[in-house]
């Protein structure tokens, strides 16, 4: 696709597909965002850039050339992969959060049930020795 085949609004449309496909590329947290030197992300805000791709996918079948189309295409289908992705990541990291605080939790009851078995034993113990001192007594 050569720029100079293209029309003046084709040319914008590849310059507007391409700066969105940055932007969703940012939020997404794949690449660095250029203001402020940091991978970031914010799978909201990507998730409003995909829908504009979309969106121009839809109004620009007509009178748009094959190769933008394309390009689009390939665009939208791209970051719509790598935006679930990023999601399977945060219910995978939720999932294991959860996991990690069902395993402190458990363990914290054996250390309570170890403490409790730990003290019977010591009234147990004592019991035994005010029996024992008290039949030396009499």
């Amino acid at each position: 696709m050569s720029s100079t085949e293209l029309g003046k609004h084709d040319r914008t449309l590849v310059a507007v597909i391409t700066q969105y496909q940055t932007l969703a590329m940012i939020s997404l947290g794949k690449i660095q965002n250029p203001a402020t030197g940091k991978v970031e992300r914010d799978l909201d805000q990507a998730s409003v850039f995909i829908d504009i791709l979309e969106m121009l996918k839809v109004k620009c079948r007509t009178d748009t050339p094959e190769d933008i189309l394309r390009m689009l295409d390939t665009a939208v289908m791209d970051l719509q992969l790598n935006y679930l992705d990023e999601r399977k990541k945060d219910q995978a990291a939720a999932e294991r959060g959860e996991k990690q605080k069902e395993q402190q939790e458990e363990k914290r009851e054996d250390q309570q049930e170890a403490k409790q078995e730990q003290q019977q034993e010591q009234e147990q113990g004592q019991e035994q020795k005010d029996t024992a001192e008290g039949e030396a007594a009499s």
